[in-house]
């Protein structure tokens, strides 16, 4: 442990010398304050994607809502609406140089004044801990909300029928990358950096994961952006690694590199199809000082376990170069190990992978 916390400190110093990270992390003291101040002071958010028709203001017979949504015209409903005023966590906290406001806005009704739907710590210091890069700081938990998906438009009316005369429905539509808009409930992160740089964001995604989005959003014109790099694993920290364990070792993180396709899902690393565990990753994107990211998905249940701030991209001073690996062998477990150990390995303070 003393060894692979050596080189550890040895990335850091080498990437020290290259740029100054600022990182975010949950999980400290004074955020877990943050979070329970915030947790104890929700407030009322109306917005204009969220709207709210009275029964006795317009009556609207049975099949109204699969009518709009087959013609796309919701005209008639929209015509007679009032914003709506939902109860939403807001968390304002950051680095030096960025400004990160978690948003949670779970739904209408009873169940959406409870704070626990609102924002909540879960994950664990050990299988869910997001760690396995180097140079890149471990995140132990992650904060989410019960509803994770980044809504936009939610119309809230009454079907009125002889036998049931207020059916409640409610319409609400993920947020896409043409929608030209910024998310409107649900839960998401907004980064605001005061400099250009890089921004790398820990998040975890619920299982089940066909289908499943990242997005990371440019609020300059509320598009997508595709160019992110998405290191991670699935849960408990094994699915990804390949190579031998001794024995009464455990499997160590190995995260492997992901993409999104052009629907913004994750594309499995490997070509691996296990889809039904949670997903953790780091994900890295350019920013530009002053603008809005928000980070968010669309379908999914989403959370943040941390966040850091480079100056540099994080790709290039992570590393640590050597003249030559012909020093001692450890696992990614901080272990020694021989020369005849197969998988991914530490020597002369470099992952390298022995076949």
């Amino acid at each position: 442990m003393k060894k692979i916390f050596t080189l550890i400190c040895v990335a850091f110093v080498t990437m020290s010398a290259s740029a100054q990270r600022e990182i975010w992390d949950p999980n400290t003291d004074d955020i877990q304050a943050l979070i329970t101040t915030t947790l104890d002071n929700p407030t009322k958010v109306a917005d204009d994607n969220l709207l709210k028709v009275d029964p006795s203001i317009f009556v609207f017979p049975a099949g109204t809502r699969d009518e709009c949504q087959t013609s796309g015209d919701w005209s008639s409903i929209i015509a007679k609406a009032s914003k709506i005023e939902m109860t939403s966590w807001i968390m304002e906290t950051g680095t030096t140089s960025v400004k990160l406001k978690v948003v949670s806005t779970p739904d209408t009704g009873d169940a959406a004044e409870r704070p626990s739907n609102g924002l909540q710590m879960a994950g664990n210091d050990g299988g869910q801990a997001l760690k396995g890069v180097e140079g890149f700081p471990t995140f132990t938990k992650y904060l989410k909300a019960k509803n994770g998906s980044g809504g936009i438009g939610y119309l809230e009316f009454f079907e009125v029928t002889d036998n049931n005369p207020e059916t409640r429905r409610v319409i609400e539509t993920p947020w896409t990358p043409d929608c030209g808009k910024a998310p409107a409930k649900g839960f998401y992160c907004m980064f605001t950096p005061s400099k250009d740089g890089y921004i790398t964001a820990g998040i975890w995604v619920n299982k089940n994961q066909a289908g499943r989005t990242v997005f990371v959003v440019d609020g300059t014109n509320f598009s997508a952006i595709r160019d992110l790099t998405i290191q991670g694993f699935r849960n408990n920290n094994t699915y990804e690694f390949h190579g031998e364990v001794g024995e009464g070792e455990s499997k160590p993180a190995t995260c492997l590199k992901w993409e999104i396709n052009d629907n913004y899902e994750l594309v499995f690393a490997e070509g691996d199809t296990n889809i039904n565990q949670a997903f953790f990753a780091y994900v890295t994107w350019q920013v530009k000082k002053d603008v809005n990211y928000y980070l968010l998905g669309n379908k999914n249940s989403f959370g943040i376990s941390g966040f850091f701030f480079d100056e540099t991209d994080p790709a290039s001073i992570t590393s640590v170069s050597a003249e030559k690996l012909d020093g001692p062998i450890y696992n990614l477990a901080g272990q020694r190990v021989s020369e005849n150990y197969k998988g991914v390995v530490i020597q002369n303070g470099k992952k390298v992978v022995k076949k």
